[in-house]
C-alpha cells in the first residue's frame, strides 16, 4: 500500500513568529444577543413552529436555562418563550 507523501517545499513552519493579524475584524452583533439581554424575567413571546429550533438554539447559547419553552395551549403550530430566573 502507497501513502501519499506531502511535499516539504510548499510548507514552511513558522516557529518563532507571532501570526499575522486579519485584516477585517470580525466584530458584527447578531439579533438575539440583543433580544435576549434586553428581555426581563417574565417577559414572553410566541414562536412559530418553524422557528422553534432556531430560538431554541439561540436561546441556550445566550440564555443557558434560563429559559422556558412549552406548547402554545391554544394552537398546536406555535410555542411560547418565556425568560425565567
Amino acid at each position: 500500500m502507497k501513502y501519499r507523501t506531502m511535499e516539504t517545499d510548499l510548507i514552511k513552519i513558522e516557529r518563532n513568529k507571532t501570526a499575522p493579524s486579519p485584516a477585517k475584524r470580525r466584530g458584527r452583533i447578531g439579533k438575539w444577543s440583543p433580544l435576549f439581554a434586553s428581555m426581563r424575567v417574565g417577559d414572553w413571546f410566541v414562536v412559530d413552529k418553524i422557528n422553534h429550533s432556531r430560538v431554541s438554539q439561540n436561546a441556550g447559547l445566550y440564555l443557558k436555562g434560563k429559559y422556558s419553552m412549552y406548547k402554545h395551549p391554544e394552537n398546536e403550530e406555535q410555542y411560547i418563550f418565556v425568560r425565567k430566573a
